[in-house]
């Protein structure tokens, strides 16, 4: 799996950056204007090598700048479509052949894109002197056999549902420029790619303050409507919300708390939509901790937790409750509703545990709505006798924490993981090998292992939503894991503009239009 722990936690929603509000002069309209689109990003761009990338703003940015076989459709429903590819079709289980569009340019005069590019994106991944943080994605690849310039076969050792759905359509399956990359020092890069070769190219980056995107004429794919996109990286809420009522933003996420604000009279000229990602919140608690390796200890503080007090107070009533890792409409959702708090149970569990008293911690993110789910489980937990205390961390210190506290020091923490619509790409993180790094909660099984890489190569739907299903339960027998819900992204834009979203929210920033 990956191998740097702090790098890697960086994929989650919302690092970091500077707020770029204060360069905008009160009183100017800085959106839709001509031909050019103004957005807000969570966060500035980390690193944009589809090897390394760490945070939302990476993956907007990759997926405007780079071609890719295929790519996830704006819309409600998570369907993949052609993007760079020509055609793309299966031969067998593991075997799949594409063509190229013809026509495609790299930037800084590097030709064409060809299918000796993509046999080099892909099997970079194979290269462990590079130590690419996203290698796992392609483990089962064997090789891309090129037919000629246009043409090739994607060979995989062994069958691969997940390829549709966190391969190829998401950041892994980039397809940079080789004779570019190769002349890389290291044969990789961060915030400046030597070449790209997608519907638009980076113009301009300044620091936590703008990433300037403009049209790339050399595209074969879908052409933008907007001939310029700057990004923002604004990382308060409030602040993108304040900006998008004055004009100042086409498009951006607000918080959940300005959701039934909004649903009971929009502000003149917006509109607003709730996507569904499929992203993960949830409390984690650590089996290897002294204080937590009684699973009656971890059982009484899962049936001590009122989830739906959590859902009102943190998420304003606009979260539904998770039934488990998979959100709705999933392949492996499980219809059946989570049990509701039973505190006389919880009692009775740390009774017989003789853990009346335990003194524990709650690690989380100094968000808003983490510190408020926090404060609710502290009070929930105080009605069975256990005495929690909550530590909040920036981002940087949170996600270093498996470092300084240590296998049993950690006791329980709030979670928030970006996630691509297939399980798969949470229960990599929680395999036995991840213990330490990702895996926060010392869950060892070879079982949980051996299903999970069974599930990888089971191509039968009906089949893999029931190995799926038996992983969550395998998840829940362990009593480490609390699935608290998968937020709603609330996204906001101009009227005057046509978004095109994917069931995220994500931005396909080439297909966005002006109404």
């Amino acid at each position: 799996m990956i191998s740097n722990p702090i790098s890697r936690r960086r994929f989650l929603d919302g690092s970091a950056a500077a707020v770029a509000l204060a360069a905008m002069a009160p009183g100017i309209t800085y959106a839709a204007t001509g031909d050019k689109l103004t957005i807000r990003s969570p966060g500035d761009i980390s690193n944009v090598d589809p090897g390394f990338w760490q945070n939302t703003a990476d993956l907007w940015v990759m997926d405007a700048v780079y071609p890719r076989l295929i790519n996830f459709k704006p819309g409600s429903k998570w369907e993949w479509e052609l993007y760079s590819a020509e055609s793309i079709t299966p031969r067998d289980a593991t075997t799949i052949d594409f063509k190229l569009k013809p026509g495609s340019m790299w930037t800084s005069d590097y030709g064409e894109v060809t299918a000796e590019d993509v046999k080099y994106s892909f099997e970079r991944y194979l290269n462990k002197d590079l130590k690419a943080q996203t290698a796992d994605n392609w483990a089962l690849l064997d090789r891309v056999e090129v037919h000629d310039k246009y043409s090739g076969t994607i060979h995989l050792k062994k069958p691969f549902a997940p390829i549709w759905w966190f391969v190829l359509p998401y950041a892994t399956g980039s397809i940079v420029c080789k004779e570019a990359v190769e002349k890389t020092e290291g044969k990789t890069y961060s915030l400046e790619p030597p070449a790209t070769g997608g519907a638009y190219y980076i113009k301009e980056h300044v620091a936590g303050q703008r990433i300037v995107l403009a049209a790339h004429d050399g595209f074969a794919g879908p052409k933008p409507h907007f001939k310029t996109v700057e990004i923002l990286p604004i990382t308060d809420s409030k602040a993108a919300e304040n900006a998008v009522q004055a004009g100042q933003l086409d498009f951006t996420r607000i918080s959940l708390s300005v959701v039934p604000e909004f649903q009971a009279k929009m502000p003149p000229g917006l509109k607003m939509d709730l996507k569904f990602a499929p992203d993960n919140v949830w409390m984690g608690m650590n089996a290897a901790s002294p204080r937590l390796s009684d699973i009656r200890v971890r059982q009484a503080i899962l049936k001590g937790i009122d989830v739906e007090a959590i859902l009102d107070g943190a998420y304003f009533g606009v979260a539904e409750r998770a039934h488990g890792p998979v959100s709705k409409g999933l392949l492996g959702y499980r219809e059946e509703s989570p049990p509701p708090r039973d505190v006389a149970g919880a009692k009775a569990l740390i009774d017989a545990a003789g853990a009346s008293g335990l003194k524990i911690t709650l690690d989380t993110l100094s968000d808003t709505d983490f510190m408020t789910a926090a404060q609710i489980v502290q009070a929930n937990l105080a009605e069975i006798g256990v005495d929690m205390q909550i530590e909040s961390h920036e981002g940087g210190s949170f996600w270093s924490l498996v470092e300084t506290k240590g296998k049993e020091g950690l006791d329980i923490q709030f979670q928030r993981w970006l996630a691509p619509p297939d399980l798969s790409w949470t229960t990599q993180w929680l395999l036995s090998t991840q213990v330490g790094v990702w895996n926060w909660q010392w869950f060892e099984s070879k079982e949980f292992d051996d299903l999970h890489f069974a599930a990888l190569g089971e191509t039968d739907n009906v089949k893999r939503a029931e190995m799926l299903k038996q992983l969550q339960q395998q998840l829940d027998d362990s009593a480490c894991y609390l699935w608290i819900t998968q937020p709603p992204r609330p996204m906001v834009w101009q009227s005057d503009v046509v978004p095109a979203m994917k069931p995220n929210g994500d931005p396909r920033l080439e297909l966005f239009k002006k109404a």
